[in-house]
């Protein structure tokens, strides 16, 4: 049975797939066999598209990105063992560089439609290994449907999710997760000056506080942990125009700032 990218999401991932594996950043003009391979492509025309494609890597045959769209569109003819020997050209030119799990990730889609499960689970392990954490796109791609019935799919998908949500996911960034919450902010003699409310917004990545002063101040700061400088750092404004920056580090339970106001 051929397969059809006429579903939205899948067309969309197809052509993410396309900008990200740019193999031949060689300038273009809007006539170049190239663009009319890729205009008869983004039309859904597969078979127009393959005998283009063709026709370039024919002509040059190191031509990555060429041979990367030639293994889609004989994927949209249901030519899924000829589109895998398409890819086999990208695949090894992709090998340590940023385009290598997309690469691999169309790889598992291919094997996915030969129906050889375990070379597809073998192709989605690499992707993620190579930083694809995607796991709607895993989750939602109709050419990977056969594989849902299979355990090592779920596996997959729970650590695409893992690898999506990183902030949630690293022990370094839970470290102000203390801090969450609703408070009472006590000055001296116990009396309360203000009220603090500390969430954790932006999927993990952000402590996010609102302070608001029983003088009638609003302020509000960021907390984020930075992976580089393995420190915490606060950056703070308020209604009135007060601010600072301040960075600290989490030791032995208190997580200490220090910075000018």
């Amino acid at each position: 049975m051929k397969l059809k990218f006429s579903n939205l999401k899948t067309s969309c991932l197809v052509m993410l797939f396309i900008a990200l594996c740019q193999f031949s950043l060689a300038a273009q003009t809007p006539d170049s066999p190239i663009n009319q391979a890729n205009a008869l492509f983004q039309a859904q025309k597969w078979a127009e598209a393959a005998a283009a494609y063709e026709a370039i890597v024919k002509g040059d045959p190191s031509n990555g990105r060429a041979w990367f769209q030639l293994a889609w569109a004989r994927q949209g003819l249901g030519q899924y063992k000829e589109a895998l020997d398409a890819l086999e050209k990208p695949l090894q030119a992709s090998k340590g560089t940023p385009r290598e799990a997309a690469v691999d990730y169309a790889a598992a889609t291919m094997y996915a439609g030969l129906k050889d499960n375990d070379k597809a689970i073998e192709y989605l392990n690499k992707a993620l290994a190579a930083k694809f954490g995607q796991p709607r796109t895993i989750a939602f791609d109709p050419n990977l449907k056969g594989l849902h019935d299979d355990p090592r799919f779920k596996e997959v998908l729970a650590a695409a999710a893992k690898m999506a949500n990183v902030c949630m996911n690293t022990p370094e960034y839970r470290g102000f997760d203390f801090w969450v919450g609703e408070w009472d902010v006590l000055g001296k003699g116990g009396q309360k000056v203000g009220a603090s409310k500390v969430d954790i917004v932006a999927d993990g990545c952000i402590v996010s506080e609102n302070w608001d002063n029983l003088a009638g101040g609003v302020g509000k700061s960021y907390n984020f942990y930075n992976p580089v400088t393995k420190k915490w750092h606060q950056s703070y404004m308020d209604n009135s125009g007060g601010n600072w920056m301040m960075d600290g580090e989490l030791k032995d339970g208190a997580l200490r700032y220090e910075g000018a106001i």
